[in-house]
């Protein structure tokens, strides 16, 4: 039997790129996937493939830079699956300029998504996790730098 198999999988930032690619990942190994994403339209594609394949998947439209949000995904899957085995924290965003040309809200909406999106969600299902006697929750952030003090894309597992 496959290690993944029937686990509940949360991904966030699962509508597109690299967390579209750990959806695709988890669902091939017999995941339910709980895909996460602020983008209904990326999220649709995403878990279409899923069940179009003959996996199980759910899309959950959440802002998970906010907490009532976040708290309000949980219960979603929770009232969907019944538990959260594996929560990935992939979202982020990356600044629309340079360092000394953003505004206050493109510096705000990168550090609530960056940080406090993957606090809020960390906390919310570590006490789901608590409560339900384990889980794994794996964090994917930017490496490597660009011009101007920005990260790229890219991820390691924290």
């Amino acid at each position: 039997m496959n290690e993944f198999q029937d686990k509940v999988v949360l991904i966030t930032g699962a509508g597109r790129g690299l967390g579209r690619a750990i959806v695709g990942a988890f669902a091939h190994q017999g995941a339910i996937i709980a895909a996460n994403d602020l983008t209904p339209v990326n999220l649709d594609e995403t878990v279409a493939g899923i069940l179009d394949n003959g996996g199980r998947a759910r899309d959950y439209v959440f802002d998970i830079a906010k907490k009532m949000p976040v708290q309000a995904l949980i219960e979603s899957v929770l009232d969907d699956w019944g538990r959260i085995d594996i929560l990935i924290n992939n979202a982020g965003v990356d600044p629309r300029g340079d360092l000394l040309d953003i505004d206050e809200w493109d510096w705000r909406r990168t550090i609530d998504v960056n940080l406090s999106g993957p606090f809020f969600t960390i906390q919310s299902v570590g006490r789901v996790m608590r409560e339900q006697g384990g889980g794994c929750i794996v964090n994917l952030a930017a490496v490597a730098g660009r011009a101007h003090g920005w990260a790229q894309h890219g991820a390691f597992v924290a």
